[in-house]
């Protein structure tokens, strides 16, 4: 409904004919036992055609991207990671920002323009800069936006859509092998740690 919603859009603003993807259904079979919200281990692998820097989503949402992935695993880093950055865009107000987690479970926007008009229910979807997320997924709904007159930026705090520690399946988004996912170098939208690995699933019967 997403893509559907996505293409059609892109279309009625004649934009580039949008590229064809796949969506790979992942069970979550694991995740960090500290928070339940920053990793989460999928099964589905690069035998599936998944491959590091893709999307991963929800119905309800953005859930993160992934980071790493062996045969038949994929390690997947939520927005909630302390080390997630996500270009976002108001979806009413077209004003960017770029969304990070806080320590409650919620996301914070910086560099959002001090006079810029967020508000409260307010929709944020990503932007579609960097390498990792497409335009126009749904992230989180505004739900704070305090008065700080000594702030630089305007303060904007953010509820995502998808429960990160709830969530039993995920929907990762495929590309095509031409599109270069380059999601081991750039602060925007980046990965988890250079040196991590997953042991593959064990052959004996």
């Amino acid at each position: 409904v997403e893509n559907a919603r996505i293409e059609s859009a892109s279309q009625a603003a004649g934009a580039e004919p949008p590229v064809n993807v796949t969506l790979i259904r992942a069970p979550v079979i694991g995740r960090d036992l500290t928070t339940f919200e920053h990793w989460l281990v999928i099964s589905r692998g690069s035998l599936h055609g998944v491959r590091p820097g893709a999307p991963v989503i929800t119905p309800d949402g953005v859930c993160g991207k992934v980071i790493a992935c062996g045969p038949h695993q994929s390690l997947v880093q939520t927005l909630l990671a302390p080390e997630s950055r996500i270009a976002v865009l108001d979806l009413r107000a077209r004003i960017p920002a770029l969304a990070r987690a806080d320590l409650t479970g919620r996301l914070v926007l910086d560099y959002a323009p001090k006079e810029s008009d967020f508000k409260t229910g307010d929709t944020i979807v990503t932007a579609g800069l960097g390498t990792v997320f497409p335009k126009g997924l749904r992230l989180g709904e505004v739900i704070a936006v305090p008065d700080r007159p000594e702030a630089l930026f305007k303060p904007v705090t953010v509820r995502p859509f998808a429960d990160v520690s709830r969530i039993e399946q995920v929907f990762v988004i495929c590309l095509p092998e031409t599109i270069a996912l380059d999601s081991a170098s750039g602060w925007l939208e980046n990965t988890a740690p250079p040196e991590v690995s997953i042991p593959d699933q064990p052959t004996g019967p």
